[in-house]
């Protein structure tokens, strides 16, 4: 009654809510790669709540080539170790800690890539084509 809200230290419930939330937050991830959507309010709410577990502990997620998302954690050692430790296995998934002084291998986008406004590369032929 008389404790902090918004603190959840136990690592399991983390996971039963990823693995409640891991099939939207892939969808976010691949409305985003093909320009459809903002992923911005997927992250926000992950790292919220990871950071319910451990104030230091920080989450970010990549979608592979191979069509896997890619969940990385970082964080205070004891953090990801404890969290780690009770990763479920999820189908479509990866969950590693982030090794220190890996570079990220991409450029992070929050929002979806506008489309080109080059008409010389695909000029409109008719009434119906422009969309915006």
């Amino acid at each position: 009654m008389f404790g902090q809200r918004g603190i959840d230290s136990n690592p399991k419930r983390f996971w039963t809510w990823f693995a409640a939330e891991a099939q939207g937050i892939a969808n976010a991830l691949e409305a985003l790669s093909r320009g459809e959507a903002d992923a911005e309010w997927a992250l926000a709410g992950l790292n919220a709540r990871i950071q319910r577990v451990d104030s230091t502990l920080e989450a970010d997620v990549v979608r592979g080539l191979d069509g896997h998302c890619c969940l990385t954690l970082s964080g205070a050692d004891a953090a990801v170790d404890a969290l780690m430790e009770s990763a479920p296995r999820l189908r479509g998934w990866r969950i590693a800690p982030r090794v220190t002084g890996q570079s990220r291998p991409r450029i992070p986008f929050l929002r979806a890539p506008r489309p080109s406004l080059d008409v010389l590369a695909s000029p409109i032929t008719a009434r119906y084509e422009a969309y915006v």
